[in-house]
């Protein structure tokens, strides 16, 4: 912006011109003017310097307010968010503003004569050659995406826009930092790349994933049963003391049948029959649990109240020894498809967790009640023992993993964690318990 010397000397300079233009015009009046007229063309210069004088206050105004403009949109040019050049169709940089100096990392001053070509990356220089070419090729605005090279070799991702001016020699170009957006979008790409292949994979993930957690239910499961072999082993020795006591007796009676001169073939075929149906009673018990500990391989409809006194009479014997009662009662003829060796087990836990309370509580008439019934499709089995209940406390938590009430060596907390995964995911029903009047009761949905 001028000062006031400036102006000053414009105005004197300006007045020196208006002189001679006058002493020119005097020098080529033929006559000299009368008065009047010479009063007449005084007035005439006076109101014509009144005039020259206001239209210069005039134009030193918009002089004034074109500067203040200038500078105004001078600091919204080097400030603006994006980055401003001109260049010539050789790419040398006419003009940059701050921003646009920011991006490429070096002065403005330093910008100036040198060819933007060089901060363009090498595996961009082809396009960008391309579209300035189509920039001066007509008044058209152009775009184009480029990664250009700072100084200190940092990369970054621009959009440029560009307009060739009127003579075609220059053309203005807004440089945008698309850098962010570069990168959201390639993460975005990858994304949508892991997602198209996990879907891909998907089926076969779901099925590994099944397989899997179905290898590892059966780990749990195997090493249920195995905790629980112990019991079963006893219940195994309890089951055979009464017929091997049976089968003593009958052998002590033989020497003296024989001495007593009564042994004749009928009794010897007494004594054999009466032999064989115990020992068929002992390789039944056998089987039984042989069949128990067996891993089911395929989903099979079976009868829950058969399930129900199979696992009853592996285990009666042992319990009546405890002094505790096992009742049972069945409606109609509940079936169940599913697993029923997993089945069994799920009830055989449920009775264990029964007894030990009844045992470690010293219940009088200890009765553990079993009720078997079809309602709406399905099987309805509840178990209910006369122990006193669970405490509120645990109530919640007698389901979960490792979670036991017992000391270490007579619990694992697996048993009834592994009772509600086998009906529940297994066999898509449900194992719930709650307390009743005077004890505990386990209801099995299936």
């Amino acid at each position: 912006m001028k000062n006031a010397d400036d102006t000053a000397g414009e105005t004197s300079q300006l007045r020196r011109q208006a002189e001679e233009r006058l002493s020119k015009a005097e020098a080529e009046m033929s006559r000299p003017l009368t008065g009047e007229e010479a009063q007449r063309l005084y007035h005439e210069l006076q109101v014509h310097q009144i005039e020259l004088e206001m239209q210069n206050a005039e134009l030193r105004q918009s002089r004034n307010e074109v500067e203040e403009a200038l500078e105004k949109y001078t600091g919204l040019y080097d400030f603006a968010p994006v980055g401003y050049f001109t260049l010539t169709r050789d790419t040398g940089i006419v003009a940059v503003n701050l921003t646009g100096a920011g991006l490429l990392g070096s002065g403005r001053s330093r910008l100036i004569g040198r060819p933007f070509e060089l901060f363009v990356a090498e595996e961009s220089r082809a396009s960008f050659t391309a579209f300035l070419g189509k920039v001066f090729a007509g008044q058209i605005k152009q775009t184009c995406e480029v990664a250009l090279l700072k100084e200190g070799n940092n990369r970054l991702f621009v959009q440029i826009e560009a307009l060739s001016d009127t003579p075609g020699n220059e053309c203005r170009a807004a440089v945008i930092d698309i850098t962010e957006r570069r990168r959201a979008e390639d993460a975005l790409a990858e994304k949508r790349r892991e997602l198209e292949e996990l879907n891909r994979t998907l089926k076969s993930r779901i099925v590994q994933a099944v397989v899997e957690l179905r290898e590892k239910d059966q780990m749990l499961i195997l090493q249920d049963r195995r905790a629980v072999m112990g019991e079963m082993i006893n219940n195994i020795a309890h089951q055979w003391r009464q017929p091997l006591n049976s089968l003593g007796l009958y052998i002590q009676e033989l020497p003296l049948d024989i001495s007593s001169g009564t042994f004749s073939a009928e009794t010897a075929e007494i004594y054999v029959d009466k032999c064989m149906q115990l020992i068929t009673h002992m390789s039944q018990t056998i089987d039984d649990f042989r069949s128990f500990f067996r891993s089911d391989k395929k989903i099979v409809p079976f009868g829950v109240a058969q399930v129900i006194r199979q696992t009853i009479s592996m285990v009666e014997k042992s319990y009546l020894d405890q002094r505790i009662r096992i009742s049972f009662a069945t409606e109609g003829d509940p079936r169940v498809t599913g697993f029923p060796n997993e089945y069994a087990q799920v009830l055989l836990n449920i009775l264990m967790n029964a007894r030990d309370e009844l045992v470690g509580r010293d219940v009088d008439d200890a009765l553990i009640s079993i009720h078997a019934a079809e309602n709406g499709g399905k099987s309805i089995v509840t178990i209910a023992d006369n122990a006193g209940g669970i405490a509120p406390e645990i109530l919640d938590r007698l389901f979960d993993p490792y979670f036991t009430t017992k000391e270490p060596d007579k619990g694992t907390g697996v048993g009834l964690f592994m009772s509600q995964t086998i009906i529940e995911k297994n066999m898509g029903g449900r194992l719930t318990v709650r307390n009743t009047g005077n004890g505990a009761e386990f209801r099995i949905e299936v």
